[in-house]
């Protein structure tokens, strides 16, 4: 009988299997590796890191969770802008209503009135802007309307039909908070515009609506129906609406009114410009962080990268190496499965 040792063909050929199985494994590696871009869990350059990796990839997660809560906040800041600008857009136009309207003769035909109201409904629809759920303008109150007059132009008559400027009435002063709501001269809260449903002092803390940007920073964001600027500008659009009394029956006294109110809303101007101001350095603060945050994650990718990241060509090539190698092995033992018995077992 001719013994079977390690020197046979036999032996060479189970040899020749193992080592057919072992390129198997690794070119089926190679080809995860090119697949997914990433190297295998348990590979060295992946292993002796995984501690790093890990805390790295902590890292970006946090990173990532602060970056899209400054891009939620700056798509408000951004709408603020637009409806701001709209805003202020509308008092422009409501300045040159006042002076087309003086002219009594002029306004006994043209409606102020009713212009004055149209120009009211429009500022109500912007204060009841949403971003998503949430009202822009309402505070911390967001989940609730920060109008309680809706629209603006169902505001009852506030400046009686006769009523003298500077004697009647003065300088309108907006509330400051919500114990000073109604403002003089409106009657109840019901006749003022504000809302006063939930916590009327969160119509009033805008800058109180709080965003953290990384563990250790915060800032506050936002604009209310409460700012000075729109409570100026809407009882400015009231004192001019209910001037309208007067036109026919005491046209100098409509005049004054007018003068009063258009005074009163180059004022409201002033302050919707400071208030537009103040949401621009918002936009720009966050737009600063969101470049920061943004320089942050392209670092710890790029760190993550070269821990866990394959280089495609290396492995192109080694996948290569590997499938000659594997066609050399399968040729090798195509070859001894040709040969005769006697052969095959020497």
């Amino acid at each position: 009988m001719v013994a079977i040792t390690g020197n046979s063909q036999l032996g060479r050929q189970l040899g020749l299997t193992r080592n057919i199985s072992l390129l198997n494994t690794m070119l089926n590696q190679q080809t995860q590796q090119l697949s997914s871009g990433l190297k295998l869990d348990g590979l060295i350059g992946v292993s002796s890191q995984a501690q790093e990796l890990g805390d790295l990839k902590s890292q970006l997660g946090t990173v990532q969770n602060y970056s899209s809560g400054v891009q939620t906040a700056l798509n408000r800041v951004n709408l603020y802008s637009v409806s701001i600008e709209n805003i202020i857009d509308l008092a422009t136009n409501a300045q040159s209503m006042m002076i087309e309207n003086r002219d009594p003769a002029f306004a006994a035909t043209s409606a102020p009135a009713v212009q004055a109201n149209s120009l009211l409904d429009q500022i109500s629809t912007i204060l009841q802007v949403k971003d998503g759920d949430r009202y822009l303008f309402a505070g911390t109150n967001y989940t609730s309307n920060p109008l309680g007059v809706t629209p603006l132009s169902s505001i009852p008559t506030t400046y009686a039909a006769g009523a003298v400027p500077g004697t009647d009435y003065t300088t309108f002063t907006p509330a400051a908070n919500a114990a000073a709501v109604p403002p003089t001269p409106y009657a109840t809260a019901a006749d003022y515009y504000l809302s006063t449903s939930g916590t009327v002092q969160g119509y009033f803390d805008s800058n109180q609506v709080q965003l953290y940007v990384n563990d250790g920073e915060q800032m506050s964001y936002g604009v209310s129906a409460a700012a000075d600027g729109f409570q100026t500008l809407i009882d400015a659009v009231v004192r001019f609406r209910d001037a309208a009394a007067d036109v026919t029956t005491d046209p100098d006294n409509y005049e004054a009114r007018v003068d009063d109110a258009r005074n009163q809303l180059n004022t409201a101007i002033s302050q919707l410009k400071t208030i537009a101001s103040a949401n621009g350095y918002n936009q720009q603060r966050l737009t600063e962080i969101q470049t920061q945050q943004s320089d942050v994650e392209d670092t710890l990718k790029i760190r993550i990268g070269k821990i866990q990241d394959v280089d495609p060509a290396e492995v192109s090539t080694t996948i290569s190496n590997l499938q000659t190698s594997l066609q050399a092995s399968y040729y090798i033992t195509n070859s001894m499965l040709n040969l005769s018995l006697i052969n095959y077992l020497k």
